[in-house]
């Protein structure tokens, strides 16, 4: 069945509070047992919905929803948290067949929850407890495609124990001084395809997680295809972890572009969780340096294995595959394991990229944050991304390469396989930089290194 909006008479104009219409209309798709809520072109300013079962929402061409600056109007709080906020504007809980769809938008109304300016790290202070633009908690048959969302305050898809998603022709646009705005977050989620979508954040562009949450939403993350995606971030465009509470596994990744990266792929174990069955291929980036406050120094591949806490050992980081991969860096890719025989068989294959020197301060260091703070490891917001250490005038986690910067670094990695690695550098090499093109070290036991 079809319930059009128009039949509830919303003011329409973008100024005055829609939400009670919206709602009444989505309860009444509910007690039918579900259909099409249609939205026709208009502004419409709403607070929080809770979508039902069997929902398709189709937003038309010239359609928005803007998303109210006010706090009070965020009545509907989600079990799971981003930033000590559980705020969110549209959200479910334990739904199944939700379809949103169509050529309208979504507007954050972002610019209303930070410091119109910037510091001199790049940051523009956000207000407290921002809410997420679509949070939906274990759902089942979710379809995302068509629309767009743009000027999140906060992340802007969060899906949480999900199963059988699908996102296609999804455009998110943040803005890109605004941090925490991830454009995808696909926490503890199983089953999800995700292809021929465009997402811009300051933050990452598509996360892969498994976050600290209440007992009935934990799980890992499994079964996870990206195709055919275009990413852009300041930080990292396409990230697994940090938070990593439960396993991450079958995950693959192909014939997506990274433009403008801070860091193109990062694969982060911090809190437990393992990595395992990790594949990524025919993929083309542009990595460049990004505000100092963001993690990753332009680097195209950053692979870590660090504790946050003292008291929990990491999960390891195994089985995973990078083949045919070819763009620009300004930095180097990383590998960084400072655990024994916890990051282990990697392999990379056909890669041909061209390392580029340039005039940024930051050319030189290299980037392992989290954790930032030695005394509050666990930290959030700048404590968590820019506490400086007096000894480099730098946050704690960003120090010099050892040596200089190399084109490929593996520091603790077992069974490294290289295997018709190009990275083309400058002649002859820029000052500062290490005189060979691949350095390995050893962290505490020998690794097993075939090149």
């Amino acid at each position: 069945m079809l319930i059009s909006l128009d039949d509830y008479h919303p003011a329409a104009d973008g100024e005055t509070p829609d939400t009670l219409c919206f709602q009444r209309a989505l309860d009444d798709v509910a007690s039918r047992g579900g259909g099409m809520l249609y939205i026709p072109p208009g502004p419409y300013l709403i607070g929080s919905l809770a979508l039902p079962a069997n929902l398709t929402l189709h937003l038309a061409a010239g359609a928005t929803l803007i998303a109210s600056s006010r706090p009070e109007d965020y009545t509907h709080q989600a079990q799971s948290q981003a930033e000590c906020s559980s705020r969110v504007l549209l959200y479910a809980s334990h739904k199944k067949n939700i379809t949103i769809e169509g050529k309208g938008r979504i507007d954050g109304n972002a610019a209303a929850w930070f410091a119109a300016e910037a510091d001199n790290q790049g940051y523009r202070l956000p207000l407290p407890e921002r809410p997420r633009i679509l949070v939906l908690e274990a759902c089942r048959q979710i379809t995302l495609q068509d629309f767009t969302i743009e000027q999140a305050p906060m992340w802007t898809v969060h899906l949480v124990s999900c199963e059988q998603v699908r996102i296609s022709r999804l455009c998110i646009d943040n803005d890109l001084t605004m941090a925490n705005t991830d454009a995808l977050d696909i926490d503890s989620c199983r089953y999800v395809h995700i292809s021929d979508s465009y997402f811009s954040a300051a933050d990452d562009g598509i996360c892969i997680k498994t976050t600290y949450k209440p007992a009935p939403l934990r799980g890992p993350a499994t079964h996870i295809t990206v195709t055919g995606t275009i990413l852009r971030s300041n930080s990292c465009a396409l990230k697994i972890g940090t938070e990593t509470h439960d396993d991450i596994e079958d995950v693959v990744v192909t014939g997506c572009t990274i433009l403008d990266s801070n860091r193109g792929i990062g694969l982060l174990s911090r809190d437990g969780g393992h990595f395992r069955r990790l594949a990524f291929s025919h993929i083309t980036f542009n990595c460049i340096y990004g505000p100092p406050v963001h993690w990753g120094k332009a680097d195209p591949v950053f692979i870590s294995v660090r504790p946050r806490h003292p008291d929990v050992a990491p999960g390891e980081i195994a089985w995973v595959a990078f083949s045919h991969l070819t763009g620009t860096m300004q930095g180097a890719i990383n590998l960084h394991c400072e655990i024994p025989g916890a990051l282990h068989h990697i392999s990379f294959s056909h890669l041909l990229i061209d390392q580029l020197n340039c005039v940024h301060p930051e050319q030189g260091w290299y980037d392992i944050r989290p954790p930032c703070n030695q005394a509050n490891p666990g930290g959030m917001g700048l404590d968590n991304a820019y506490a400086i250490n007096p000894a480099t005038q730098r946050p704690w986690g960003v120090e010099p390469w050892p040596g200089g910067m190399p084109g490929f670094y593996a520091c603790g990695v077992t069974a490294l396989s290289l295997s018709e690695v190009q990275i083309r550098r400058p002649e002859p090499l820029p000052p500062g930089w290490h005189p060979q093109l691949i350095v390995k070290r050893e962290c505490d036991d020998a690794p097993d290194v075939s090149v």
